[in-house]
């Protein structure tokens, strides 16, 4: 997988994210949760627009991105999972609190495999552009954690 579809999928993956969270917003049924999630959403849609950035620098001068460490089977797998939920949440065949679960574990997986560890920066201020995605994906986590012990669960 070359450089540029693979931020293609990024950006495809956080927009699919901030989807979930906006559904699972209106599924919760209760305004300070569904607040939580919203940020959440928010935040997926900031992500996805650091990437059209990236993608952007990459398109202006190719050099700045030099590779991939990720294999594009798990890029796309995560893509496919993401999709899925969403299908899951929406025809009712998963329940709220295990949509989260599914969310937190996303997110988990994801935070590991972020684009500052799936990308070769030549430019240490493109590798700083994008290391905020990973520190977002941190809060996400942590946030997600919180509501799912609300509701009574374990995260």
């Amino acid at each position: 997988m070359d450089i540029t579809k693979f931020l293609d999928l990024a950006l495809e993956l956080e927009t699919e994210i901030s989807k979930i969270y906006e559904f699972t917003a209106e599924l919760s049924g209760d305004q300070p949760v569904a607040a939580q999630l919203r940020m959440l959403a928010s935040a997926e849609i900031n992500h996805a627009n650091i990437i059209r950035s990236g993608i952007s620098f990459h398109d202006a001068d190719p050099d700045l991105l030099k590779g991939i460490r990720m294999d594009s089977v798990e890029a796309a797998a995560g893509l496919d999972e993401a999709r899925s939920l969403h299908v899951s949440l929406e025809q009712g065949s998963i329940r709220f609190l295990d949509g989260l679960r599914k969310l937190l574990d996303l997110e988990e997986r994801f935070e590991r495999i972020h684009i500052t560890a799936s990308v070769v920066f030549a430019d240490s201020s493109m590798k700083t552009l994008f290391g905020s995605l990973a520190k977002g994906d941190k809060s996400h986590i942590m946030t997600l954690r919180a509501l799912i012990e609300s509701y009574g669960g374990m995260a």
